[in-house]
């Protein structure tokens, strides 16, 4: 996975042309304006409803590069295209556009929810931002030019109605995808469990959104925040079992040093944020620089849980330097890394999550962190690379092994 591939995750690859398609037209009207800066023909809200029309315009008409292969889609993603920038035009000269706008938009939100409600594909980011355009595009439509409460107030119960149930609409599909693949996965690690040598699952163990395959479905994409590195072949080899098995002896056999959590903190492991809780992460800022990779003796991140005056080693994370940057796997589908997509903040609390939408909150941007692959040290019952555990039985673990701990 390279810096490009990063960068579009989120994204159905179909789609990457009308994103292009939209931001080049955002480019081009603030050009147009810092070059020629023209008379406004129109009020400031009709122009900025007229260029979010156009702006959907713009991506309605570039949709058809990447579903060619549908007719039917092609003709309505053109009509609608049409129709958008033909209403767009009609806002940013002044002329009448927000009755036959309005039923536009609604019918083309209906439209797309049915699409991704239907399973026809997922709530990928370009179809939520230009819902998001043309939610925007819609409160400026249903607000009259002049005061009138009777249609003010129809027109912001309409808004608020048409926002709940497409964000609802979204954010349900959504998740309703990720909690399905998610169960796929669940399904696949129990499966897999039954042919486990040495204490490894002989397939993924993953339940971050991603399938039985490796690969992740388009619909959760918007929802789950966690990105899975696709693989090629879900079945390892023989010359994989026994790499990802020689790495989890290898792993477990080198953190056994720092079984009591002082002696991580003696060694140069230190805290975040977190200082408490069932999956707390102590990092080494001198392993994350030292351009070891995969190294037993040497991990980034050191996992334990911390709770109830207890403190258990739970096992490493390899972590790479660098986001898209993909890490060896020398167990293959045994060994599968992924990365987390968090939003960031100069408001506190720093760190965000996304909104239902599945796009981050005002004021704040998407970066995806340097891959990481966990490998457990305890009796993990998915197997040493799984991802997760269940916070009950981490818990019953740390107080059945933990040693007794307290931050001075």
């Amino acid at each position: 996975m390279n810096t490009w591939d990063t960068f579009v995750t989120g994204f159905d690859p179909d789609h990457l042309p009308a994103f292009w398609a939209g931001v080049l037209y955002a480019l081009a009207v603030y050009l147009i304006w810092l070059l020629r800066r023209p008379a406004p023909r129109a009020p400031l809200p009709d122009r900025i409803a007229g260029h979010l029309l156009a702006d959907s315009a713009a991506i309605h008409l570039a949709l058809p590069i990447g579903h060619h292969d549908d007719a039917t889609l092609t003709v309505l993603f053109l009509a609608s295209g049409a129709v958008y920038g033909w209403l767009g035009w009609r806002a940013i000269t002044g002329r009448r556009y927000r009755v036959a706008s309005a039923i536009l938009i609604v019918a083309t939100l209906a439209a797309y929810l049915k699409v991704v409600g239907g399973g026809g594909e997922g709530a990928d980011q370009v179809g939520i931002i230009t819902a998001l355009l043309e939610l925007v595009a819609l409160g400026i439509c249903l607000t009259p030019a002049r005061r009138a409460p009777v249609r003010q107030t129809f027109g912001a119960i309409a808004f608020v109605l048409t926002v709940v149930v497409s964000g609802g609409a979204i954010w349900a599909t959504s998740l309703a995808t990720h909690l399905a693949t998610e169960s796929e996965a669940t399904v696949a690690a129990a499966d897999d469990h039954g042919g486990a040598r040495a204490g490894v699952a002989a397939g993924p163990a993953h339940d971050h959104g991603g399938t039985a395959d490796g690969h992740q479905h388009s619909g959760s994409r918007a929802q789950a925040g966690v990105i899975m590195r696709p693989v090629e072949n879900p079945e390892p080899t023989a010359a994989q079992q026994a790499a990802a098995v020689a790495l989890a002896d290898r792993t477990r056999a080198s953190l056994a040093r720092y079984t009591d959590i002082r002696s991580a903190l003696a060694a140069g492991y230190r805290p975040g944020p977190e200082r408490s809780g069932l999956r707390v992460h102590l990092e080494n800022k001198a392993f994350q620089r030292d351009g070891r990779i995969l190294d037993p003796d040497r991990p980034e991140l050191l996992m334990y849980a911390i709770a109830d005056g207890r403190a258990t080693l739970l096992g490493a994370v390899f972590q790479m330097p660098r986001a898209g940057e993909p890490g060896p796997a020398p167990g293959g589908p045994l060994t599968q890394w992924h990365a987390h997509d968090v939003c960031l903040t100069l408001l506190p609390p720093g760190l965000t999550v996304v909104s239902a939408y599945g796009t981050c909150p005002l004021l704040s941007v998407s970066v995806t962190i340097g891959e990481m692959m966990h490998v457990w040290t305890i009796d993990h019952p998915g197997g040493p690379f799984n991802d997760d555990a269940p916070d009950s039985w981490i818990r019953a673990y740390n107080l059945a092994h933990g040693i007794r701990f307290a931050w001075g």
